[in-house]
């Protein structure tokens, strides 16, 4: 009687453009450097994002090709998925950079292009459908045989499981449980990847992310703030009038960019400065480790750290570009000389003058038809309903609620912003009206330089910090500039104040309080030793009234 033998895999191949020792090395320096880089030099964020989302993308994308065409083996696939992950959390590091405002409790957003949208969300989708691939597929996946396939391992926090049976149940639930994440972030925000599409090819649809993405509540909320120090008995009390923040269209974030924005201590300082990179290096380490031994605990045929060609020298090379950004970086800080301070300033943006659309329903009529038209109603036709956008430094922004049919907005908001002594302020305005109908809706801009506008302090004032000298406040008006020309009689009024102590507030008390809106919010934190006390108390009150839009 014979016997079948079932074969036995003699060596798992491995493509060297994949897995050989340069191409690990390079995407290790790659990703430490671009983390270093942002770290160093926090204005090449975006610099550094666009070169390891390049990269990831291109790692996906020759994976998926050379999949096809069986060029490459299971085990390559998952070192592909582990190395991946360093590309996507050093781009997601600069993307945090990018995203986050330095004054984390005012009302400012990040300034990105539709671009960034579409990439970030191109990448994630990539990156999840490969790897849904890979092990929907992995019985069958690759250059094979079988039975080598059958013999991969998968090292998972050190422990080594059969690739097609128990790793492949657990990387399916992870990666599936990521995929419907992703998904179900996908259709929630589906509007804003859409326009960001259409606002790569229009710049009609680029407009439509100036906008906010749904029409502002009339509600003004006051805001009373209590706070007690049982220590030393002492009661202080705010108050400060806001509407309610503007919802636009923002960047869906995966789930890297998530999961370094998430921390208990999130919102401190050292957490901001150090804790992301320590967080960031940690993952990446996991991930270079898996990446290792899932190279050392595998049978593979020829040892792919003793293959250096053409293939390997290469990436090597290449890792000099970060490496020279890096370097400049720290020479430009060198031979900038002192680093000049960053202070807050109260920026108070408080409306415009004379202000023009740049194309009105009227413009195709004659002058005798327009005459035949009620005056008011003419007024209300060439009249915008402005709202500025004010950028600083081009990284931060801030947006103004529109008013309708008016040519001379009284939009009295404020916010603080945090600035350098180079600091540059540009204030762009556009007309609701025309993005609604696709027409161009640039009215004017006007750049400032605030610290320029701020008086100097005086003799005895001159050893003293910013915030420790008497709080001054300069009111401008600035005149428009629409396409290289300063238009006549068309100006911005603002204001800076150095004084940031209490909230911003609206100047006026709406009228109508609405019925039955009234949110009490406590902490308190005491310690009771005998007859003494010990904590602090805080108590915010919000009362919600009417704001008439019309």
């Amino acid at each position: 009687m014979s016997s079948i033998t079932a074969p036995v895999c003699g060596g798992i191949l491995s493509n060297p453009d994949i897995s050989g020792p340069g191409v690990r090395i390079a995407l290790y320096l790659q990703s430490l450097l671009s983390v270093l880089l942002v770290r160093v030099s926090p204005k090449d964020a975006p610099g550094a994002y666009w070169s390891m989302t390049s990269t990831a993308l291109s790692l996906i994308i020759s994976s998926i090709v050379t999949s096809t065409q069986k060029a490459i083996s299971l085990l390559d696939a998952i070192v592909v998925v582990y190395v991946l992950l360093l590309p996507v959390l050093a781009s997601a590091f600069g993307l945090s950079e990018i995203m986050t405002p330095s004054s984390p409790k005012n009302s400012m957003r990040s300034v990105h292009s539709p671009l960034l949208i579409v990439a970030n969300w191109m990448r994630s989708a990539f990156t999840y459908s490969f790897a849904i691939y890979v092990w929907m597929t992995a019985p069958t996946f690759g250059s094979g045989p079988p039975e080598c396939n059958e013999a991969t391992r998968l090292i998972f926090f050190g422990a080594s499981l059969p690739a097609l049976r128990s790793g492949r149940i657990l990387m399916l639930s992870v990666w599936g449980l990521f995929t419907l994440l992703f998904i179900w972030r996908t259709l929630r925000g589906f509007k804003t990847i859409f326009i960001a599409f259409q606002a790569l090819f229009s710049s009609s649809a680029s407009q439509a992310l100036l906008k906010p993405k749904h029409p502002p509540k009339n509600e003004v909320h006051r805001e009373v703030v209590t706070r007690v120090n049982f220590t030393t008995g002492e009661t202080t009390q705010t108050n400060r009038l806001f509407r309610p923040k503007q919802i636009f269209h923002e960047l869906l974030q995966g789930l890297a960019s998530q999961i370094l924005d998430w921390a208990p201590s999130g919102s401190g300082r050292w957490y901001r400065v150090y804790g992301k990179t320590i967080l960031i290096v940690i993952l990446a380490a996991w991930a270079v480790i898996m990446t290792e031994l899932e190279l050392i605990r595998n049978p593979v045929a020829e040892n792919p750290n003793g293959q250096w060609g053409f293939g390997q020298i290469l990436p090597l090379v290449l890792t000099i570009s970060p490496l020279f950004s890096l370097y400049e970086s720290i020479l430009a800080r060198r031979s900038s000389g002192p680093k000049g301070e960053t202070r807050i300033l109260r920026f108070s943006i408080r409306g415009a003058t004379g202000l023009q659309r740049p194309q009105c329903e009227l413009d195709p009529y004659p002058l005798e038809v327009i005459e035949t038209i009620p005056e008011e109603k003419v007024k209300e036709m060439r009249a915008p309903s402005p709202f500025a956008v004010i950028t600083i430094d081009e990284r931060e922004m801030y947006t103004t609620f529109e008013q309708y049919d008016t040519t001379d907005p009284d939009w009295d908001e404020s916010f603080d912003v945090t600035l350098g002594d180079l600091s540059t302020v540009v204030i762009r305005i556009f007309d609701r009206k025309c993005i609604d109908r696709n027409w161009p809706s640039f009215i004017g801009f006007t750049t400032i330089l605030p610290f320029a506008l701020l008086p100097p302090p005086r003799d005895d004032e001159s050893t003293d910090t910013l915030s420790e000298r008497p709080s001054s406040v300069v009111k401008v008006d600035i005149p428009l500039v629409r396409e290289g020309i300063t238009v006549s009689g068309m100006s911005v009024s603002i204001s800076l104040s150095t004084d940031t102590h209490n909230p911003p507030s609206l100047p006026v008390v709406p009228p109508r309080l609405h019925e039955e809106v009234n949110h009490v919010q406590r902490r308190v934190g005491l310690i009771k030793i005998g007859n003494k006390k010990y904590g602090r108390k805080k108590e915010t009150t919000t009362r919600v009234y009417d704001y008439p839009l019309d």
